[in-house]
């Protein structure tokens, strides 16, 4: 046992087990996706792709989520975000298994070979209080799994509320314009995946698409931890 354990012991955050932030028994709670949909609409699309219908200029093309947002990954989440990021990711990298990930048609059907990962960005700010980006750090993990680089084309240049604290679409959406900026030309002609922790409305992934399709970008993929 190392001297960490002894001096911060883990509990897991599903029902309190001394031992694992994410215990055996919690981590069959954690739900991979069984049907895709399109981020616009919600409704049942073929491999996550948006619908001709509902496609926006400039908007993102496709989604890849891998678990349902239960009361669980809430929790998971939030630690990830707030307090134990790299020691709780840690243990929920070993509860994503790739058999169960190629189970899911989006993210089987998705050539990954021809994209660039790109984690959300966070303000400054934001980044300085907190410590670390969580998307960067999910990115991370899906670059060693796809052998794919993550890039940092992004900035966001607009400290914004908090999209949780803000329950209103409208209100999301507004949050949210004018948010982010392309620091270079490179990303003309390439394919991006998006990387965000939870997608609920998709307005931080629509407005960060619209940026990088604004500078020129070929597809825009968003791929997250969980959908809510």
């Amino acid at each position: 046992m190392f001297l960490k354990d002894l001096l911060f012991p883990k509990f897991c955050l599903g029902c309190g087990f001394l031992g694992a932030y994410i215990c055996s028994n919690c981590q069959k709670k954690l739900s991979y996706i069984s049907k895709d949909v399109c981020l616009y609409c919600g409704k049942a699309s073929l491999w996550g792709l948006t619908h001709p219908g509902c496609r926006r200029n400039h908007g993102v093309d496709g989604l890849v989520s891998i678990f349902y947002y239960n009361n669980l990954l809430k929790k998971v989440i939030k630690s990830i975000k707030y307090r134990l990021a790299l020691d709780v990711w840690e243990e929920l990298c070993l509860v994503i298994e790739p058999d169960k990930l190629n189970k899911i048609a989006a993210y089987k059907k998705l050539n990954f070979a021809k994209f660039f990962l790109q984690p959300i960005p966070l303000h400054t700010s934001r980044l300085r209080s907190r410590g670390f980006n969580q998307a960067k750090i999910i990115a991370s993990f899906f670059s060693q799994l796809l052998q794919r680089p993550v890039t940092e084309y992004l900035l966001r240049k607009k400290s914004t509320f908090s999209q949780a604290q803000l329950k209103n679409n409208k209100d999301r959406y507004i949050n949210m314009r004018g948010a982010f900026e392309v620091l270079t030309r490179e990303v003309d002609d390439k394919n991006f995946i998006l990387v965000d922790d939870v997608i609920t409305t998709g307005s931080t992934l629509k407005e960060a698409a619209w940026t990088l399709k604004r500078a020129g970008a070929s597809r825009v993929v968003a791929l997250t931890l969980a959908k809510g």
